[in-house]
C-alpha cells in the first residue's frame, strides 16, 4: 500500500501494475481471484498512475493524486488522497524536528474515504 509510481505511457503503467501484482501473488502463494489479490489490484490501480510528473497532471489535465492507506487496526483501512503538487511543494520545508508548524504547513487531503476492510477494497477492483 505504500508503493507509488507515475508513468507517462498507459501501457507501461499497466505493465508495472501487472508485474507488481504478480510479485505480490507469488509471495503470498495466491491466485488472481483471491480477495487479497483483488485488493492489491485495486490499490495498484490508484497508486501507479499514468501521468506527467513534470506537469503533475494525468492525461485529462487533472492534478495527480496519491492515496495514503492508513491502517486503523482490526482490519480497517482509511484512504486519504493527496495532490502530488502539494506534496512536492511542501517537501522543501525547512525547520527543526521540534519546530512549530503552522496550519498551512500541514498536508490536507483532497479527498477522504470511509473506512474499508480488505474485502471492501477488493470489491473496488471489480
Amino acid at each position: 500500500m505504500c508503493t507509488y509510481g507515475i508513468e507517462l505511457l498507459a501501457d507501461n503503467a499497466e505493465e508495472c501494475r501487472d508485474n507488481l501484482a504478480e510479485v505480490f501473488n507469488t509471495f503470498l502463494g495466491i491466485g488472481n481471484d483471491d480477495q487479497w489479490a483483488r485488493a492489491a489490484r485495486a490499490v495498484l490501480a490508484v497508486n501507479i498512475v499514468q501521468g506527467d510528473a513534470l506537469t503533475m497532471t494525468v492525461p485529462s489535465g487533472q492534478p495527480i493524486t496519491f492515496p495514503e492507506w492508513g491502517y486503523l487496526g482490526k482490519g480497517k483501512f482509511q484512504r486519504r488522497d493527496f495532490r502530488y503538487d502539494d506534496l512536492t511543494q511542501r517537501a522543501s520545508y525547512e525547520g527543526t524536528l521540534f519546530g512549530e508548524l503552522d496550519d498551512e504547513d500541514l498536508f490536507v487531503p483532497a479527498q477522504t474515504y470511509p473506512t474499508m476492510t480488505v474485502s471492501q477494497i477488493a470489491r473496488a477492483a471489480a
